[in-house]
């Protein structure tokens, strides 16, 4: 995959998350299934969080290609092999970058609630994962047909 590839598939991941972040808000905040993200999303812009959410995503992906590049030879993914490849980094990439996110407080206390109830690592990185699939789907059956 050449450079604009891996840039179309950064940007597609920025895209899944944020609007991965808007639902999670809205489940939590006004359906109340994800009761324990409920503070963090509570008086705060749903734009800005899912904004965060976003930019933590393509941190996670930048790092990630590096080392699947450094690993690989590739970038992002062009073939469901790399994929799983680029996955099995991702999953590794996105449970560090959870326990970070927990350990550094980076988004304050609000997500305490969250931690205790699941748990740092485990499911953000399956929350990676599900941005970086859904995000190569995206990538290989709609926008490089246009």
């Amino acid at each position: 995959m050449n450079l604009f590839n891996s840039v179309i598939f950064l940007f597609l991941n920025f895209c899944v998350s944020f609007v991965s972040d808007i639902v999670l808000n809205d489940l939590s905040t006004h359906f109340n299934i994800i009761k324990s993200l409920k503070p963090y999303f509570q008086n705060k812009s749903i734009l800005k969080c899912a904004l965060d959410a976003g930019i933590t995503v393509m941190i996670g992906i930048l790092i990630t290609m590096f080392f699947s590049f450094l690993l690989f030879g590739f970038l992002s993914p062009n073939t469901f092999v790399q994929l799983i490849y680029f996955c099995i980094i991702g999953f590794l990439i996105g449970y560090i970058l959870d326990i970070l996110i927990y350990k550094l407080h980076i988004f304050g206390n609000r997500l305490d609630s969250y931690y205790k109830a699941f748990g740092a690592g485990l499911w953000g990185a399956i929350a990676f994962i599900f941005s970086i699939i859904i995000s190569y789907f995206l990538q290989k059956h709609i926008f490089i047909k246009i």
